[in-house]
């Protein structure tokens, strides 16, 4: 049962947090397991679609991103999608003795640029809430 408040719903519900069953206290329940499941920080997802088979971990990902840009020597051609210019300049080379002068073009990376939610994590949208078992 998912739960959203701070106190316990009552005694015979353990919370999902990998801690022992007391074998003589909930007999049946240990018959199943000897521990109830950990789903601290983890999303629960239901079986079939794209979801991994029944009680398996899946790893997290995220969604493609692509963007592409175009740099000469002439001049800037442009950015699309995630990347954009931030600077331009000019770099003078001696390779053997020939002087070289050449432009170049630093480009940036950021999501933001195409308007996608960033973080300090990758997450599906979400609520917080606690994981109970029935213990019997």
């Amino acid at each position: 049962m998912a739960w959203a408040l701070e106190i316990n719903p009552d005694d015979s519900y353990l919370e999902c947090n990998g801690q022992t069953v007391n074998s003589n206290k909930y007999p049946k329940l240990y018959a199943l397991m000897h521990n109830t499941p950990d789903y601290r920080g983890i999303f629960l997802r239901g079986l079939g679609g794209n979801s991994a088979n029944l009680g398996e971990l899946q790893s997290d990902a995220t969604r493609n991103f692509s963007g592409s840009f175009y740099a000469t020597n002439i001049g800037h051609n442009g950015t699309d999608g995630v990347f954009s210019m931030i600077s331009t300049g000019i770099t003078h080379e001696n390779m053997e003795y020939k002087h070289q002068v050449m432009s170049y073009y630093k480009y940036n990376l950021d999501l933001n640029n195409a308007n996608i939610p960033v973080a300090d994590e990758i997450r599906p949208i979400n609520r917080a809430v606690r994981y109970f078992i029935k213990a019997k």
